[in-house]
């Protein structure tokens, strides 16, 4: 005996009365570091030795409890995404030799003091640290009139 089995129309067009939320990462929450990605070679290498390292932390200590824009943000004047016209050239062919050309948009700026800088590869909230600039060579101020 054959029967084909139905299934009643009701169980079949029933709403489904759970839905999913799914919260938007925005740039507004607060840094989280990346430190599997700094450059341990080259003319912008991450410094080896405690002293230049805790100098390093306690100003991304500091930066824990900002967020990236808005009032009172990190994302200003002093620290900032660089564009692809204001990198060196050695910036430029560290980020080839380390098949990083890809992501020349998304290269953001740490002031530290005076002409330090840490370089990142910034995703929404995400710092992907990766060179230590004590010169300010990866992306040089031009000047007018010097």
């Amino acid at each position: 005996m054959n029967r084909k089995k139905t299934v009643p129309l009701k169980a079949v067009s029933q709403k489904s009365s759970k839905s999913i939320k799914i919260k938007a990462v925005e740039s507004e929450r607060k840094p989280a570091w990346r430190f599997s990605t700094t450059d341990c070679g080259g003319c912008f290498k991450w410094p080896k030795g405690e002293k230049e390292e805790l100098k390093i932390l306690a100003k991304l200590h500091n930066f824990d409890s900002m967020p990236w824009t808005g009032p009172g943000g990190i994302e200003g004047k002093k620290h900032h995404f660089l564009s692809e016209e204001s990198l060196s050239k050695k910036a430029k062919k560290r980020l080839e030799k380390l098949k990083l050309e890809d992501e020349i948009e998304h290269l953001f700026s740490f002031h530290l003091k005076g002409k330090e800088r840490i370089i990142a590869i910034r995703h929404l909230n995400i710092a992907n640290l990766l060179w230590y600039d004590p010169d300010h060579k990866v992306s040089p101020s031009r000047k007018k009139h010097t």
